[in-house]
């Protein structure tokens, strides 16, 4: 697992997209379940104010607990949210996939952002300040109960969380991995590493624990892959039903 706290901090990204960069922009605006709910004219003030940022990988987004000014849309590429201990250890909160929003901290005293966002491989990124959204939130009842939602929905996970880190490497590898299929899908483009990462247990156990899996008829694994193949067997393992696990 890596220990290592990343040190380089992204600039301020510059404003403004223009040409082929403001066509993509529109086009993940669009894709996006709470950004497509703005207003045409809020689109395209956010379109505006927006430019595409090109992270290389094992870059630094964002820091955890530095101010929350800038918010981003991910267009490829993938980014994952990070902890990191006091003794140095890295926890993987989360991954960020394309089209999907990173960074959008909506409180107003002081806001800081809870992690630190990090591009897994190459990665493009749509920056635009937080105030830019807000100022059409205040205004905009369909999305506000859109942002809502989407925060109901990570405090409960996060409630699921603390929780599942209480059960068994095998409960909680099982529980990822459902929670991955609904992200990609049945095949899932992730290593055990960063399984093992997103359980909190070392890659040993996440490798001996898969195989188990592979050799129930749960899934298939390849380089960098994962494929979900019985998702009844999984659901069971999930729920602490696998034969003597309990």
């Amino acid at each position: 697992m890596n220990t290592t706290i990343p040190l380089l901090q992204r600039p301020p990204p510059r404003r403004g997209a223009v040409g082929a960069d403001s066509e993509r922009i529109a086009t993940a605006i669009a894709a996006n379940p709470i950004l497509s709910k703005l207003q045409p004219s809020s689109k395209l003030r956010l379109s505006a104010g927006t430019r595409v940022e090109r992270v290389g990988c094992g870059e630094v987004i964002c820091h955890a607990d530095a101010s929350a000014v800038w918010s981003w849309l991910v267009l490829s590429g993938e980014v994952k949210l990070v902890k990191y201990t006091t003794r140095g250890a890295t926890l993987l909160i989360d991954l960020v996939l394309p089209n999907h929003l990173l960074g959008a901290v909506f409180y107003r005293c002081h806001p800081v952002y809870p992690c630190t966002a990090v591009a897994m491989r190459e990665t493009e990124v749509a920056a635009f300040k937080t105030t830019d959204l807000l100022a059409e939130l205040e205004e905009n009842p369909p999305l506000q109960r859109l942002v809502l939602d989407e925060l109901c929905l990570k405090l409960c996970r996060s409630y699921e969380m603390r929780g599942l880190f209480l059960e068994r490497a095998p409960v909680r590898i099982a529980a990822l991995l459902l929670y991955l299929q609904g992200k990609f899908g049945p095949l899932i483009p992730e290593t055990r590493e960063t399984i093992a990462e997103l359980a909190g247990t070392t890659l040993e156990t996440a490798m001996r624990v898969s195989s188990q899996m592979a050799r129930s008829g749960i899934l298939r694994t390849g380089r960098g892959r994962i494929e979900i193949v019985s998702l009844a067997k999984l659901e069971a393992w999930a729920r602490g039903e696998k034969p003597g696990l309990l």
